[in-house]
């Protein structure tokens, strides 16, 4: 198992499009922090709330992280390197568990180089127009660790996505439609419903104010039940179909 799990790792790490997210990933949010920075007004800046809205643009990382998790499973079967993989590793779920793992283990890399490029040209502008920094100890951890979970488990929830859509392209549609359709229609019109969705759950894990957010405990909870849930699906799917 330890040597399946690294060969995913490998499979994650050494392909250029996963660089290319990460160095993407790494482009938009400095320069998503840089513009809210530089054109806000100095009143739009000052307190706990307005500058964790400022510091969190890091969560981006999920959007990639999830890219990046579908793609390690979607572009087996699209470029037909499932059949070797199936062939010398026979269990399907201890092939997904270990593309699980690989891609838990990326999101974490995605989510510090995002949340720490975030955070620094964050730190640099307030410091720049001379605004304090009123966000505390906890407020920066909470919004750290949050980042870190909540992008770790959404590449886990990639990889659950890909494996039930396993047609590359409609899988990407349907995880950047869930992320940028979705989830803010019915967070913006059902919160009550859209606060269980995990874009909103990690929202709720770095810390962000809102009145409808779960509790960061629960968001947490949330989030590992969608990612259990879909590779759940996905690995009983995996079961019962055959590689063509």
């Amino acid at each position: 198992m330890i040597g399946l799990m690294r060969a995913e790792s490998l499979k994650i790490r050494s392909t250029r499009t996963t660089l290319g997210l990460l160095a993407g990933m790494t482009a938009l949010v400095v320069l998503v922090v840089v513009l809210t920075g530089v054109f806000a007004k100095s009143s739009d800046l000052i307190g706990t709330s307005n500058q964790l809205s400022l510091l969190s643009y890091g969560s981006f990382a999920i959007v990639f992280a999830g890219l990046a998790g579908v793609l390690l499973v979607t572009s087996e079967y699209r470029y037909g390197t499932i059949r070797p993989t199936l062939l010398f590793n026979p269990s399907r779920a201890r092939v997904l568990i270990a593309k699980l793992v690989a891609s838990f283990l990326a999101g974490i890399i995605f989510s510090v180089v995002a949340e720490g490029a975030g955070l620094i040209a964050g730190l640099l502008i307030l410091t720049a127009r001379g605004l304090p920094l009123t966000l505390s100890g906890g407020d920066i951890g909470l919004l750290i660790g949050g980042t870190i979970a909540g992008t770790a488990l959404w590449a886990a929830l990639g990889v659950g996505l890909g494996s039930l859509i396993r047609n590359q392209v409609g899988a990407l549609i349907v995880l950047l439609s869930w992320i940028f359709v979705v989830e803010p229609l019915v967070f913006a019109f059902v919160p009550s419903v859209g606060r269980w969705f995990p874009g909103q759950a990690v929202n709720a894990l770095t810390g962000l104010a809102s009145a409808h957010l779960l509790a960061p405990a629960a968001a947490a909870a949330v989030l590992v039940l969608w990612a259990s849930s879909l590779a759940v699906a996905g690995n009983a799917l995996m079961a019962r179909t055959d590689v063509s």
